[in-house]
């Protein structure tokens, strides 16, 4: 095909190299940190609650929240936040095995897209966890 697959559906599937790579992954990165800016301080205050013993240390979510900004201030919902944010690169990383494993499957006449999709998930999905795994157990432990 000319860079355009089509599935059973009428969808068309944009590829690799039809991209702007740069503005690609300058855009991605902005919009993973700034989802990770908002949604960080909810991941901190779930896993302070997870971890809590009999002793309860906070009643609920809210409880978590105003106490850690009284004891720690504001920065304590971001404990661990830099760390965390490494994982940025596990989504370079899971796109671009995720492309190079669609493109070697299109070489070698597998054209079904749900297939493609399927296999270059998987792979693409193994290479990002394998990033992501030392990262997140030290940022938790920070948190």
């Amino acid at each position: 095909m000319d860079g355009i697959d089509s599935n059973r559906v009428g969808m068309l599937t944009i590829e690799w190299e039809m991209m702007n790579k740069k503005r690609f992954f300058i855009l991605s990165a902005i919009n993973s940190l700034g989802l990770r800016c908002v949604l960080y301080p909810l991941t901190v205050i779930k896993t302070r609650l997870q971890v809590q013993r009999h002793g309860q240390l906070y009643r609920g979510t809210f409880d978590a929240f105003r106490s850690i900004i009284k004891t720690e201030g504001f920065s304590g919902l971001y404990k661990g936040f830099w760390i965390n944010s490494v994982q940025v690169v596990s989504g370079i990383g899971y796109i671009l095995t995720y492309e190079k494993v669609r493109d070697i499957l299109s070489k070698n006449d597998i054209h079904d897209s749900r297939l493609k999709g399927l296999i270059a998930g998987g792979c693409g999905s193994l290479v990002s966890q394998t990033i992501i795994c030392p990262f997140d157990v030290i940022s938790q432990h920070l948190m």
